[in-house]
């Protein structure tokens, strides 16, 4: 696809789209592949294990050593020329995978008609978690450009502006090799004033025939110069090769997220759009009805939440009010109630002691009453005891009548007897009516007592 140039855009905030249940890499495991994948771990293992093999004596050729490890420039210029090949070999290596897996189909084909802009986020969630590379995260931008915008119609657009920054990525990849391919001919000229200096150091006139050390600086200079320049046309040709294959790569990628993703969803441009649009457009009353319905039950949960901490913050500012009229009242009512009782059991003392005082007046009344009853009691035995002797009077008269009556009966007398008699009935019944009189008196006395 040829590229098109656009004036540069600033990068969207694009949000990440994983795939739903795909686990986290974890640190420990971005550290592993971060160090499997860096150059200058692998540059310094080539470069020490060839030295190694120098010094051990396994590489024996006398141009290699002299022009690779000759003098320490040449260390440092091997050991920079190891760091910049470990970069292309592992740079090139993920150019060859991302270029076997570059027509492996990533979404499923698009259904005839075309999908809603809406099903981009579910289609993104559809790329394996682990695939990376340049297609996979074209793809993931491509859809997120559509989850956010909710639209395809500018897809086209966003596609070439993917392209362009892909491209920029690439190039901005070689930053580390470039940089060595310009720090080897700087040491090899760095080199080269090392070994001028020497040789000129070297120079004497009084020993004008003796030029070893002159030779042996210049042969520095210029070893050092020839292998820098040899190192780094060596690395510029293996970046321009590989440049060449991610540039082969990038297109197929274009092509590839071209033919993806054209076509694939719904767009306001075709023959049905006034259809599409009230769809749209329903869709997008839907969803503002959705968003305005949370807001709104959002801000009816903040004015509870505001009203539960104002009726709390309430409640204890006015909890201490409270809690003071109320102990007052409850003070204020228990003073009244206490002095009510110390009046109450006032009176009921007072009551007590007047029932005291007339059960005293009482007890000493029956006292008095039971004194007179005495009296009476002994006043009745006196009667009594009088009419018990009257009474045996009577026996003794009638003894004395029954004796007389019988005298009387002997001696012829009867009516004189009899006038007698009459004369001791009379008596009787005159000392019997006033032993009756006595009597009935002793009783009004005790009744009245």
């Amino acid at each position: 696809m040829e590229r098109i140039e656009r004036a540069p855009q600033p990068r969207p905030h694009r949000v990440r789209l994983n795939r739903p249940g795909s686990p986290p890499v974890s640190k420990l495991n971005a550290l592993s592949t971060h160090l499997m994948r860096s150059p200058l771990l692998w540059g310094g293992a080539m470069s020490f294990a060839f030295f190694a093999l120098i010094h051990g004596g396994v590489i024996t050729n006398t141009l290699v050593i002299r022009y690779l490890a000759g003098h320490w420039v040449e260390y440092v210029e091997t050991a920079m020329f190891c760091v910049g090949l470990a970069f292309l070999a592992i740079h090139a290596t993920g150019i060859l995978s991302q270029r076997r897996r570059v027509d492996e189909p990533l979404l499923e084909e698009a259904p005839e008609g075309g999908v809603d802009p809406a099903e981009a986020s579910a289609l993104a969630a559809t790329i394996p978690a682990e695939a990376a590379g340049f297609l996979p995260r074209r793809l993931r931008e491509a859809l997120d450009f559509v989850v956010r915008t909710g639209s395809a119609d500018d897809l086209e657009n966003h596609l070439k502006y993917l392209s362009d920054l892909d491209a920029a990525r690439a190039s901005q990849g070689y930053g580390l090799v470039r940089f060595v391919i310009w720090a080897i001919p700087i040491m090899g000229f760095l080199g080269t004033v090392i070994g001028i200096t020497e040789a000129i150091a070297c120079l004497s006139p009084t020993q004008l025939d003796n030029i070893s050390g002159v030779v042996a600086g210049l042969g520095t200079a210029f070893d050092t110069t020839a292998t820098a320049l040899a190192l780094s046309m060596i690395l510029m040709f293996l970046q321009f090769v590989i440049d060449r294959s991610e540039q082969g790569l990038l297109s197929r990628v274009d092509d590839a997220a071209w033919t993806t993703l054209a076509g694939r969803f719904q767009s306001l441009g075709g023959g049905d759009g006034t259809a599409l649009a009230v769809a749209r457009l329903g869709e997008t009353l839907g969803r503002g009805t959705a968003r305005l319905l949370e807001a709104q039950e959002q801000a009816w949960s903040s004015l509870e939440r505001t009203a539960a901490a104002g009726v709390r913050q309430l409640l204890d500012e006015s909890g201490g009010a409270i809690q003071a009229s109320l102990t007052a009242a409850l003070d204020k009512s228990l003073a009244s109630w206490a002095e009510s009782f110390a009046r109450t059991q006032d009176e009921l003392a007072s009551r007590r002691e007047d029932r005291w005082v007339e059960a005293a007046s009482s007890l000493a009344q029956a006292v008095r009453g039971l004194e007179a009853r005495h009296e009476a009691i002994e006043r009745q035995t006196v009667a009594i005891a009088g009419v018990v002797e009257a009474t045996r009077d009577i026996a003794a008269l009638e003894r004395s009548l029954d004796a007389n009556l019988a005298t009387l009966s002997s001696t012829g007398r009867f009516e004189e007897t009899l006038t007698t008699l009459a004369a001791a009935v009379q008596l009787l019944a005159a000392r019997a009516a006033d032993q009756g009189r006595d009597v009935h008196a002793i009783r009004r006395t005790g009744k009245a007592a």
